[in-house]
């Protein structure tokens, strides 16, 4: 009897430790996350121009005879209205200059005179040139929207549309190496000059700092120095012929008068402008002899 009352013990003890204690449910608690609104960083942009001047504008149309035309392939007409009443630019073979006069109630603008050169390339090209210095004698009014200027006849009906942003993107001849031939300039008093096709009129500037070139009839030399797009020539030496055609000397003069002037230059494709600064003064060069 004693064995068996010590295996039923034995038993229960086996029973009681194998059997597996109760596990309480864990109740997790999961954080609601909020999520967060990320704000995309707004791009940034050319703030569009604000007023008529100080402003190279790249025409897009013109209107003739109630039609719409578009401006040529591989060709560029642009107009820069200065502070001080005149407007200038390239035709699209020539450069030209013309006064105007800007109220907030219309826009006028007088007989453009402009350089004498022929282009061949592309077709059509001297008839859009003329279409355009004819057209923008009929300026009225105008209007800025954005990127885009629109000058109006005297109808109120579009006659020419201009954006800020080129037609299309040239690599820019650069500064220092590059023969640039002047296809012309204005002075202070506001007189227009061209370079006759017989004595044109260079300028190279060396890594040196160095420029050099031919006023017309004269060799020339000098100094400069850059700083982003400011400039500063000077320390000019000149050989001392003389040229019996006449204007020539003339313009010469008058050239190397203004050159010590500029202050800035601007870079557009094969298009070289020096400024006084203040767009009082401008010349205008080319890679195109």
């Amino acid at each position: 009897m004693l064995g068996l009352a010590a295996a039923a013990l034995l038993l229960m003890i086996c029973f009681s430790g194998c059997t597996s204690p109760s596990v309480e449910p864990v109740t997790t608690t999961v954080p609601t996350t909020i999520p967060t609104t990320v704000q995309p960083t707004p791009m940034t942009t050319q703030p569009a121009p604000q007023s008529l001047t100080g402003v190279t504008w790249y025409l897009v149309s013109l209107n003739e005879g109630g039609a719409s035309l578009s401006v040529k392939p591989g060709t560029t007409i642009t107009a820069f209205f200065d502070a001080q009443g005149k407007v200038s630019g390239s035709a699209g073979c020539n450069q030209y200059t013309a006064s105007y006069e800007a109220t907030p109630a219309g826009l006028s603008i007088g007989a453009p005179a402009s350089t004498k050169m022929a282009c061949n390339e592309p077709a059509g090209i001297m008839t859009q040139e003329t279409v355009y210095l004819s057209a923008i004698q009929g300026a009225a009014s105008y209007s800025i929207d954005g990127n885009t200027l629109t000058i109006k006849n005297s109808g109120g009906n579009p006659l020419l549309t201009y954006s800020t942003v080129p037609p299309y993107e040239m690599t820019p001849a650069p500064i220092t190496g590059t023969m640039w031939y002047l296809n012309s300039f204005v002075d202070a008093q506001g007189n227009f000059w061209t370079p006759g096709a017989t004595n044109p009129i260079s300028l190279q500037f060396s890594d040196a700092g160095n420029v050099t070139g031919n006023a017309g009839c004269n060799s020339y030399s000098g100094t400069y120095t850059t700083t982003g797009n400011s400039i500063s020539i000077s320390g000019f030496a000149t050989t001392l012929m003389y040229c019996g055609e006449p204007g020539v000397m003339d313009l010469e003069s008058t050239y190397l008068g203004v050159l010590p002037m500029m202050k800035v230059y601007k870079i557009s494709g094969n298009e070289l402008t020096l400024s006084d600064g203040v767009g009082k003064i401008t010349l205008v060069y080319d890679t195109t002899k």
